[in-house]
């Protein structure tokens, strides 16, 4: 019997995913910054919504570490009375 690839984009997995892996988004609201201060009111900004919802890392462009410091900056943002 013949073996059946149920892969959707067919062949060259590893091809794709190095060519997604160079082609990933850099964190366009970091550029030239170098430490996340959770003081820092115009910074933080960039990250939430209108509504005060934090913006995800696939959307910005965040490393997990990025984004677990813009994470923290902005709950305590939120806790000292900077953010609504």
């Amino acid at each position: 019997m013949a073996r059946m690839n149920n892969s959707r984009r067919g062949g060259g997995d590893r091809d794709d995913r190095r060519r997604e892996a160079a082609l990933r988004k850099q964190a366009r609201y970091l550029e030239g910054v170098k430490e996340i201060d959770s003081r820092d009111y115009e910074l933080i900004r960039r990250f939430v919504t209108e509504y005060g919802k934090i913006i995800p890392a696939r959307l910005t462009g965040a490393t997990p570490k990025q984004q677990r410091c813009i994470k923290r900056a902005v709950r305590r943002a939120r806790n000292i009375g900077l953010m609504a």
